[in-house]
Parts: structure tokens; sequence; C-alpha cells
């Protein structure tokens, strides 16, 4: 039985420190699934700049723009290579070895220092074995594994020996505080942060008053589909995001500054991805005044989240609509007191081992049920 490879003794010790690090998340460099790709030369800048600004670990995938993130980043850090960690991953359909050699290629090393299932789906057991085999051959000299569940991070700590667990996180989506973050302290497992900025939302760019409507993304962009750029969801965060603007300025931060210091002063967190896709970019996130917050202004953050986003209460006409509802459904129905947080339903369905459930599920069907005048909040 693996137990699992401490972050601070392993191959991405000099990459880990005691206090929580900016890394490069990679995806927008690629130039797909982020608007307009820009000029290529733009976002190898970037990747220099951020190395520049003491940038040293950079995460990718063969998936970010069809190889090209990847690519790219093994062309602007060529020089730097042996001073940074470059970490991919192997989609959850391919093949392993096929998959990561064809990412060496393009990244033009001949290792990884840290390589990820993307997702754990269908033969994922089978897939992190031949992951374990590659990091055997000196191929990887980490593994890690990415959006799972607590229970299949407890199932891969027994087949492999991983070093680090990759989810979502902001100051919004906080699925993991349920289970998964709770589960790397006690394994000793390295978390890594990816969407610190909830895809741009914490950047205020799309939020600046006057109140505006939801933004409308070009077609190809991948956030063309998150919730939280629609309806309810996206006036909720907009109203968070202004009370916050006050906070930020108070502590001489930047929006984003804010977030990521609400980040970096998170226990457990070892690694906050955030993106950039020109110099300018980087300079707006990856500033020297990058701190972690205070423990009052973190308090402050969380208090005005938990404000607007007080749990929906049932109506009386609930129970009875309910009745014929599917499980998952009247699971979420019983479950509405105005007091439980989303996070903690979604948490206790997927502690029975069937179809996982997060948050954002429960929030767009109670959502749907205040609509129909069912919840109230």
């Amino acid at each position: 039985m693996y137990e699992g490879a401490r972050a601070d003794l392993g191959p991405l010790s000099r990459f880990l420190g005691a206090e929580t690090r900016l890394g490069f998340g990679a995806w927008a460099v690629g130039g797909a699934g982020w608007g307009a790709a820009g000029d290529q030369r733009e976002r190898a800048t970037a990747i220099r700049h951020a190395v520049e600004r003491g940038v040293t670990f950079f995460d990718t995938a063969p998936s970010y723009g069809a190889g090209e993130s990847e690519r790219l980043l093994g062309r602007a850090l060529k020089a730097d290579r042996a001073r940074v960690a470059i970490a991919t991953k192997v989609g959850p359909r391919d093949d392993p070895r096929a998959s990561l050699e064809g990412s060496l290629r393009r990244l033009d090393s001949d290792y990884v220092d840290l390589v990820q299932l993307h997702e754990p789906l269908e033969r994922w057991e089978w897939r992190l074995e031949k992951l374990h085999t590659l990091q055997v051959e000196d191929k990887a000299l980490a593994l890690g594994l990415c959006n799972a569940t607590h229970l299949q991070l407890e199932r891969a700590l027994t087949i492999a020996p991983l070093a680090t667990y990759q989810a979502a996180y902001n100051l919004f989506d906080r699925d993991v505080e349920e289970r998964e973050l709770p589960l790397c302290r006690d394994r000793d497992l390295a978390f890594l942060a990816y969407r610190p900025l909830a895809a741009g939302l914490l950047t205020g760019k799309y939020t600046a008053p006057p109140a505006p409507p939801p933004p409308q993304f070009a077609e190809g962009d991948h956030r063309r589909q998150i919730y939280w750029f629609k309806g309810r969801e996206f006036e909720r965060r907009r109203c968070v995001i202004e009370r916050l603007l006050p906070i930020a300025q108070r502590e001489g931060l930047s929006l984003i500054g804010l977030a990521l210091g609400w980040l970096r002063a998170r226990p457990d967190v070892s690694i906050v991805l955030a993106g950039a896709k020109n110099a300018a970019q980087v300079d707006e996130t990856f500033t020297p005044d990058s701190r972690p917050l205070t423990p009052d202004v973190g308090r402050a953050i969380d208090a005005i989240v938990a404000d607007v986003f007080r749990p929906a209460r049932p109506t009386p006409q609930l129970p009875e609509a309910a009745r014929t509802w599917g499980e998952r459904e009247r699971f979420i129905a019983e479950r509405l007191d105005g007091k439980t947080r989303y996070e903690a339903i979604a948490a206790e369905w997927t502690d029975r081992g069937d179809k996982p459930m997060i948050a954002a599920q429960v929030k767009v069907f109670v959502d749907q049920l205040v609509e129909q005048g069912l919840a109230e909040g």
C-alpha cells in the first residue's frame, strides 16, 4: 500500500516552500479556449516574463491548444529548464505512455517534474499504474491526480505514490474544503489550486460598475459554458466582488491580489496556478506584493461570501412536489434548511460512492426551485 510521497521530501521539494507559491497555469497560452489567441510571440514573452518574476512552477497539458501550450513552454523555458518545474497531464482516455512521450517531445525535455492523470474516468486505476511505471523509468519525477473525488483519491493512494492533487479552488468555489483538502493534509499531498480567479471573473473585468450584464464570450471560448457567467449566479458573484473592492483598496491591493492573497492564506494550499497570455497580465498577476492576507481580512471576505450565498429555505410546497423526483433531486430538497452549505450537501452525496455531486449542481437546481416558488433565498 502506498502512503503518498511527502511533498517536503520528494523530487518537487525545491519548488514547494513552507508558504504557498504562485505557479503558472499554461492553458491560456496554448492559444485556444480563452478567446482570441493573441500573438504567439506575446504568449512566449509571457512565459519568460513569469520566470523573470520568480515563477518556477509551470502546469500544462496536451489538451491545452492541442499541444501548443507544451511546445511553447518547451521553447520558452529551454534555457531555464534546470531551475523550473514543468507539470503536465495525461488525458482520462489516453494511453499513458503515448501521451507522456508525446508531451516530452513537445516540451523538448527528457522528463517532466510531475505527470498527473487529468481526470479519473473509466480504467483510471490502470492508467495510474502505467504512469507509475513511467515514473520508475524517470520520464516523470513525481505523480499527481486531478479532479477526483475524495474516495478516488483515497483509492489512488493505494495504487501509486502520489505527490500532488489538483482541483479548482477560489473564494467562490470551495468544494475541496469539505473532503479533499483535509485528506491532502492527512496524507501529506501537495495541493495545487487551479481557477484561482474563477476563470477571470475575479479580475473585475466583467463586473465593473455600473452593474453590467453577463459577458458574452466568443464561440470556442470555454467560458460560454460556465454557469457563473449566467443568470442568478453571475449576479451573486458580482455582488460579492462589489463588496470586496473596498477591502482591496484598503489593503492597497488589486482585486486580483486580494483573490490570490485569500488563497495563499488558506491552510494546505501548496501552489496557486494562475494564467496569463501576455506580459501585462503577468505583471497584474505575479506581483511582488501578492502576499497572504491577514486572518482578519480573510474572515471579512468569508463573511461577505457567506452573506451573499445564504442557502435557500424550502417553501411548504416543496415536500409534496419532490415526491416524484429522482433520487438526487430529492436528496438536495430534503437538506434545504437555510443553513446547510451547498458544498456540504454535495459532499454528503458523494460520500455514497455514486455519481459525484458538486456545489455548482446544487446551486443550479436550487435556483430552479426558487423560480418555481418551491424555495426561498
